[in-house]
């Protein structure tokens, strides 16, 4: 059985849009990236310990420069803030 996905809000980098996302019952300071655009949807990776100091995106597959893996990491730290704050789905 999948654990059920809690989305908590999507973004636009370069080409591709991706979904931030908890497991339902998983830690609160993980999230996991998933690209829906383009087709076919893939997981990317995911960020532990996220809001802290220590938070780093894990990149399964994907070899991104520096400074596309920063940005990414700080749009899925700022919708986890958001979420965290609000409870909301955002849509940046």
């Amino acid at each position: 059985m999948n654990p059920e996905r809690i989305v908590l809000g999507r973004f636009t980098l370069e080409h591709r849009r991706i979904e931030v996302y908890q497991l339902a019952g998983g830690p609160t300071t993980a999230v996991r990236l998933r690209r829906i655009t383009p087709e076919p949807a893939v997981d990317l990776g995911y960020i532990n310990r996220i809001g802290s100091p220590f938070a780093r995106l894990h990149l399964y597959r994907a070899e991104w420069p520096a400074a596309l893996r920063r940005t990414a990491r700080d749009k899925a730290t700022a919708i986890w803030h958001h979420a965290a704050r609000h409870e909301a789905e955002v849509d940046g």
